[in-house]
């Protein structure tokens, strides 16, 4: 007795269910990963941030300083000619600390609202031009501890150690 073995008789389906699980795995995987190795600061377009080696990542941060050549501006908003917190003897800029004292009342009063206690100090994200005077960083660092944000991280150019 013989078997008839008949070729491309039945149609048959291509099934997809494998590969939509293998690819719905990698697409997870890809998105997690640009999720952990995002940029934290997008880099104000008038400045040159200094490099670092350091692979310490900050924390995310809500508030960002940004100190060019002509203002220093808190979340995009001109505050105060660089020129001028150049050129006096205090510390504290008053402007400046006018702004973060009222941004830092509202952390606090956000934090409080959803039930989380406000230990330690705010977080900021100082972006300053690698060519800016010392004199101007120590006072826009003074200005941000004396207004609450005693935990100051500065945007940098991360570089390869190695070369």
């Amino acid at each position: 007795m013989r078997k008839s073995r008949s070729f491309g008789t039945g149609a048959s389906s291509l099934n997809l269910n494998s590969m939509m699980d293998v690819m719905t795995i990698v697409l997870v995987f890809l998105i997690k990963q640009i999720d952990t190795e995002g940029q934290l600061v997008t880099a104000a377009e008038n400045l040159v941030l200094p490099n670092s080696t350091s692979m310490k990542v900050p924390k995310e941060v809500s508030l960002g300083i940004v100190v060019d050549q002509n203002w220093v501006l808190v979340d995009g908003q001109q505050i105060v000619n660089t020129s001028v917190v150049s050129e006096q003897d205090s510390l504290m800029v008053a402007a400046l600390d006018a702004i973060l004292s009222e941004k830092r009342e509202a952390e606090k009063q956000a934090k409080l609202a959803r039930g989380e206690p406000d230990e330690g100090g705010g977080n900021v994200i100082v972006q300053l031009d690698k060519n800016m005077s010392y004199d101007v960083m120590f006072k826009v660092m003074a200005t941000c501890g004396i207004s609450g944000f005693t935990n100051v991280a500065f945007a940098v150019n991360m570089i390869n150690a190695e070369e």
